[in-house]
């Protein structure tokens, strides 16, 4: 042990003042009577992994860091929403075997609400929306199947399976886009 003078005395109860003001500032918690050391280590841990945060979060980078604002987080999170995918679905609930398609409808307090009508076993594809997508990929439906039990006797069990069957086509090409207007167009000038 260091032998302390009347100096070091004198001065430790000013630095364990100054320890304290600055871990209740940091919001670091520390019983009332500890000592010098003890939160001397607790504040240089805590001002070391701040440290450390700030390097993992700031990316090494030679030019200035463009700061996305809310207004463009928004902007962006609308645009990636609305992003069309084309899709070829198949409807694998058994209740609606018959339904040409369906209306889905989605939504949050960003994006807002989104409807589009998707037909069933279109052999070319349809184009939705990247947020209408999400929500049939996660759709289930519940089917019942019969079983046989440990007596022998027929009894009927649910179980749940994907609602829908979805393949992504690739994206239509130019000439295809220009095909589908030219069609587009002819279709107009029968009516």
């Amino acid at each position: 042990m260091t032998e302390q003078t009347p100096d070091d005395l004198v001065d430790a109860p000013d630095e364990l003042t100054t320890l304290k003001a600055r871990a209740d500032l940091m919001g670091i918690s520390y019983h009332p009577s500890i000592g010098l050391e003890k939160l001397r280590d607790k504040v240089n841990a805590a001002t070391t992994s701040d440290e450390k945060l700030e390097e993992e979060e700031a990316p090494a980078q030679d030019g200035a860091q463009e700061v996305e604002t809310e207004k463009q987080f928004h902007a962006r999170l609308r645009r990636e929403s609305n992003e069309l995918i084309r899709v070829r679905v198949s409807c694998m609930n058994p209740e609606k075997k018959e339904w040409d398609g369906e209306i889905f409808t989605t939504g949050n307090s960003v994006v807002g609400t989104i409807s589009k009508f998707v037909p069933f076993n279109n052999e070319e594809g349809w184009h939705i929306p990247r947020m209408i997508y999400q929500q049939m990929i996660q759709r289930q439906c519940q089917i019942w199947t019969s079983e046989r039990d440990n007596r022998g006797n027929s009894i009927r069990k649910s179980k749940m399976i994907k609602e829908f069957a979805i393949e992504i086509l690739p994206n239509l090409t130019i000439d295809e886009l220009q095909e589908l207007a030219r069609r587009q167009a002819l279709g107009k000038n029968i009516d």
